[in-house]
């Protein structure tokens, strides 16, 4: 399909190939009819990208202290490495467009395919052939309701929540400030709902495209423009001003307080600098309200990502409804008035190149239209059964499911090193990054989805990089399919999950390793070789691992929260220092009993040789204190491991101590680790079945955390015992649920197994 890209470094726009997006979770897929540019963000966005690298960082000092911090943390190097990579990644633009459904994803129950609709939502409702935008973000067309048209609903969202933030009744007097295109929606929606409406703009060709609908407007420069507009009403000020300009300039404000009769509100939609001066609004007693984009729900990922709908009770207008509402509204705007540009996407640089040529009758709002051809292949279907593993011939052709931020940075730079590897495809949700990743790391093909790549059976390995609630699910068909798998933590978000991974490996006979990469640490690895043979421990595992914004993905009730997301890494560094194997587990909650909203758990592991693993993981810790901190103590020997930077050893009246270049916390020895497992090499450090207890215990904890109390950690489903070399369940005297013989959970050290096999 082709979408519109827009490069970060220089501002150019192109028109490229990509892969369509998939219908994931709680999405609706859109093949686009129309989507409209929006000039006053657009226009902002392209300045930026064709400004310097001073003139972007100027523009977004956030983004300054962000690498700012980073350069601290990973050195100025690894730093200017990740800002280039960035702006190598081109962006999409635009944000709202209106075409027919192709495909839902699971969850979504109002939607169909063959549906017209309207969608919102900057990095969903693009600028391509086809789009996938959460169903929030998706409203039916009525009928009558051309789709030209419906591509306004989500610049018309914007005009009619500045509206509702004015709560001036019907037929009060409102100044707008600001006749682009949101104002100029703004105008047309003041009409049809009968209010007595004003427009200003310092443009004098907005001025005459106002007049020219028939609105009453007048030029920033109008001698005396506060007692002209008055006069418009009859010598009465303003019930309400919507500032709906985009300036740097503090004028807008200003002028809405001359505007604006006592009392009244002033309504901030655009970007403008807002500095009230104190003559006007104060001694008006005016009220300043900002307008947040589309309505209610906007940024919160629980709303826009997860589909929960607020209350319409107590949130009488969401984005959602604003969107309907806008379309319902259609017939009565006179949108044709707007005599909107239309494009063909192919021609899309030129669309900007026009929105960025200042001419004397400027059109407010241009369209690009789609060919409404572009299709959605469906991938071959899997006839089931498991298929064997069988090593590489020759190079192993590693592919891979996703390609973030983490992948990138801590996983292919070492993978690339490595001799006799090379990649072969890789898939992510929207395409884009897929399309881009491949260029930097030189895969050799990009991938429709998940299912076409495992289809296509060209790879020894498949990387499960994706979002946490997928991993169980893509694991599984890994092996299922007889490929080798690397799978990110966790391997799974339940126990249910986990029990079709184990039964896949066990068929499959496929090496697998998850991404538990602090055993592969040097410092953690030197302990384990330091501390004696059977003795039982002490461990303590504490994590400074700061706080998270309350909208991160994490939080996600899909996700599992940060102790299955994030513990579950310090529960398999435990595990592996451990020679026994883990029996109950104790999860307490500073600041919430809720697995998938706790910011802060403390966790106390028992297991089978009468060895302790305290896990204390402060997720509100302050910016710049030393992460992870690693103490474990036993007969005759302490140590220490801090931030993976240091081994302290007491050992037999002698302390030793071991520095580690660079604090490395074992990604690159796990890249190697992948390699030899994949020709055929034993590598104990990478045993799945350990990740499988890992992962075991973490879902175990959260249920502790839950309830409040000590759970038990015995496999209760076959494949996933049987898998851990316990007893599976029902299988005979002796053998009941919940009880885990210490015979089958006693890993001596030195012994902890190979990946490659089920461990039956």
């Amino acid at each position: 399909m082709k979408a519109v890209l827009l490069s970060a470094r220089d501002g150019s726009i192109s028109v490229e190939e990509m892969p369509p997006p998939v219908a994931q979770w709680g999405t609706v897929l859109i093949r686009n009819t129309y989507s409209l540019i929006s000039a006053g963000t657009e226009r902002a966005t392209l300045e930026t990208g064709a400004g310097s690298l001073l003139s972007k960082a100027r523009q977004r000092p956030d983004q300054v202290r962000q690498v700012l911090d980073t350069a601290r943390q990973l050195g100025v190097v690894e730093t200017y490495r990740m800002v280039q990579d960035r702006l190598d990644r081109p962006m999409t633009l635009g944000y709202s467009c209106a075409g027919v459904v192709i495909a839902v994803g699971e969850g979504v129950d109002d939607l169909t395919p063959g549906l017209r609709v309207a969608a919102g939502g900057a990095g969903y409702a693009s600028h391509a052939e086809i789009v996938a935008v959460p169903r929030n973000l998706v409203v039916p067309v009525p009928d009558g309701v051309e789709d030209r048209w419906a591509a306004f609903a989500t610049v018309g969202a914007i005009a009619l929540q500045g509206i509702h933030q004015t709560e001036a009744p019907a037929g009060s007097r409102v100044a707008v400030i600001g006749l682009g295109l949101v104002g100029q929606l703004t105008l047309r929606l003041l009409r049809a709902y009968g209010y007595d409406a004003v427009g200003v703009d310092q443009d004098p060709a907005a001025v005459e495209a106002a007049r020219a609908a028939g609105f009453v407007a007048h030029p920033r420069e109008t001698e005396d423009l506060p007692g002209t507009v008055a006069r418009h009403w009859r010598g009465a000020r303003a019930d309400a001003v919507l500032v709906t300009a985009a300036t740097s300039s503090t004028d807008p404000v200003e002028l809405a307080g001359s505007l604006a009769r006592d009392r009244a509100t002033v309504v901030i939609v655009g970007d403008v600098k807002v500095a009230p001066p104190r003559s006007s609004y104060y001694h008006k007693e005016l009220t300043v309200r900002y307008s947040r984009s589309y309505g209610p729900g906007r940024y919160d990922p629980r709303y826009e990502e997860a589909g929960q709908e607020y209350p319409e009770g107590y949130v009488p207008w969401t984005e959602r409804r604003n969107l309907a509402e806008v379309l319902r509204m259609v017939p009565s705007l006179d949108l044709e008035s707007l005599d909107p540009h239309v494009f063909a996407v192919e021609d899309a640089a030129e669309a900007y190149r026009v929105l960025n040529t200042v001419r004397p009758r400027r059109r407010p709002a241009l369209l690009l239209r789609y060919p409404g051809t572009a299709k959605v292949s469906e991938p071959p279907r899997h006839q089931g059964g498991s298929a064997r593993w069988s090593p590489p011939a020759a190079e192993a052709r590693i592919a891979a499911i996703g390609a973030g931020n983490f992948a990138t940075k801590m996983l292919f730079p070492h993978l690339r090193r490595e001799q006799g590897v090379g990649f072969s495809w890789v898939t992510s949700a929207r395409g884009l990054t897929a399309v881009q990743q491949s260029k930097r790391w030189g895969f050799r093909d990009v991938a429709e989805s998940a299912e076409h790549g495992l289809a296509a059976a060209d790879a020894d390995c498949v990387m499960v990089l994706s979002r946490h609630d997928s991993h169980g699910r893509y694991a599984a068909e890994v092996l299922r399919r007889g490929i080798a798998l690397y799978c990110e933590k966790p391997v799974g978000l339940s126990e249910q999950e986990l029990e079709e991974v184990a039964a896949a490996w066990a068929r499959s006979g496929a090496p697998a390793l998850a991404g538990f990469n602090r055993r592969f640490a040097p410092a953690v690895r030197e302990l384990r070789a330091a501390l004696p043979e059977g003795a039982p421990l002490q461990v303590v595992h504490r994590v400074f691992a700061g706080r998270l914004p309350d909208d991160h993905w994490y939080f996600d009730d899909r996700q599992g929260g940060r102790l299955l997301g994030e513990v579950c890494h310090f529960i398999d560094t435990a595990n592996f220092l451990v020679p026994g194997g883990p029996v109950s587990v104790t999860a307490t909650g500073v600041d919430s009993r809720d697995p998938v909203s706790a910011q802060s758990v403390t966790l106390q592991i028992t297991y089978s040789d009468a060895s302790t693993a305290s896990i204390v993981y402060g997720g509100t810790t302050p910016p710049g204190a030393p992460k992870e901190l690693i103490e474990v103590a036993c007969d005759g020997v302490a140590a220490r491991i801090e931030d993976f930077a240091s081994l302290t050893l007491w050992k037999r009246g002698k302390k030793s101590e071991s520095l580690y270049r660079g604090a490395p916390k074992g990604h690159a020895e796990e890249m190697r680790a992948l390699t030899r497992l994949l020709r055929g090499e034993k590598v104990a450090e990478a045993d799945f079945r350990l990740a499988l207890w890992s992962s075991l215990v973490a879902c175990r904890a959260a249920a502790a955390l839950a309830e409040g109390g000590q759970v038990g950690t015995a496999p209760a489903t076959p494949a996933l015992a049987e898998a851990l070399g316990c007893t599976p369940p029902g299988a005979g005297a002796g053998s009941a649920v919940g009880v885990v013989p210490e015979q089958a959970l006693a890993t001596p050290q030195g012994a902890v197994g190979t990946t490659g096999n089920s461990g039956a």
